[in-house]
């Protein structure tokens, strides 16, 4: 991708309106359909699926700002499941209904939740570096390192650096754009996000999802590593996994190609099953 392409993201972003005055941005990028709901991280926007966009032209890709975080309102909580009663408004408004979904890590927990709730409406479920506990606990550097973020957050500080690392090479001109947006929100965001993980456990949401899903995670991720994978397994015991070997906690910035391609073949397998069923 272009650093010109990651420049007209923000132009291309329309908006559905809420109730209370409140919107939400998004993506749509038109295609032919089916619909592809992605829905991005903690501190990230829609602009973490930009690179992805070319290696699914047959779908019609919907990706929002989920609430508080890009140019989205606020919504009225900072949970999970705030997250995704907003996204199910949202789709209402949208007119749309059979959808494939798409997450990564806070996304992922979101799409978990909307998933729970939509039920047949959800064709297959698709989660990046995923968990369905994602308390870090109040001890933990990371916890600490949240809590102390004050505004003015600069997007050049260590602690953006660190949160934005990555364990293969991703274009900086990208990099750069999401520190500034991860930047531009609120600290009380930030809190108020990480407070909603220590209240997580979607165990319960996971056992009503009856859609085939698929759990890609990167062997170096720092976040959630292997005892996050595991309680993933067992939330989903018939879910289709990858690890890839030396990716972290962003395989889809490290890799878009290939992991597009995985995502792509399993929501294919998917419609074939469909279709001879």
């Amino acid at each position: 991708m272009t650093s010109a392409f990651f420049d007209d993201w923000e132009k291309r972003k329309q908006y559905v309106e809420l109730p209370l005055g409140r919107r939400i941005a998004f993506i749509d990028s038109g295609g032919p359909g089916p619909v592809l709901l992605m829905l991005h991280g903690f501190s990230d926007t829609s602009r973490s699926f930009s690179m992805l966009e070319p290696y699914f032209r047959e779908y019609r890709l919907i990706v929002p700002d989920l609430p508080g975080h890009g140019v989205s309102s606020l919504g009225q909580g900072l949970n999970v499941a705030d997250f995704a009663e907003t996204i199910d408004h949202f789709l209402t408004l949208m007119g749309v209904s059979r959808i494939f979904l798409l997450g990564h890590s806070m996304g992922a927990m979101t799409a978990i939740e909307l998933a729970a709730r939509r039920g047949d409406a959800i064709r297959a479920l698709a989660l990046i570096s995923a968990t369905v506990e994602p308390d870090f606990g109040p001890e933990s550097q990371l916890t600490k390192d949240i809590l102390a973020l004050r505004d003015p957050i600069r997007p050049t500080a260590g602690f953006l650096h660190d949160w934005y690392s990555c364990s293969q090479p991703v274009d900086f001109g990208f990099l750069s754009k999401m520190k500034q947006a991860a930047a531009n929100m609120p600290a009380a965001i930030w809190h108020g996000v990480l407070r909603g993980f220590a209240d997580t456990n979607l165990h319960h949401s996971a056992s009503r999802i009856k859609k085939p899903v698929f759990c890609i995670a990167g062997s170096e991720d720092p976040l959630f590593g292997e005892t996050h994978r595991q309680r993933l397994l067992e939330a989903f015991p018939e879910a289709r996994t990858i690890t890839l070997a030396g990716h972290g906690h962003n395989p889809h910035w490290e890799d878009p190609q290939g992991v597009s391609a995985l995502i792509a073949d399993f929501f294919a397998d998917v419609m074939s099953d469909v279709s001879h069923s």
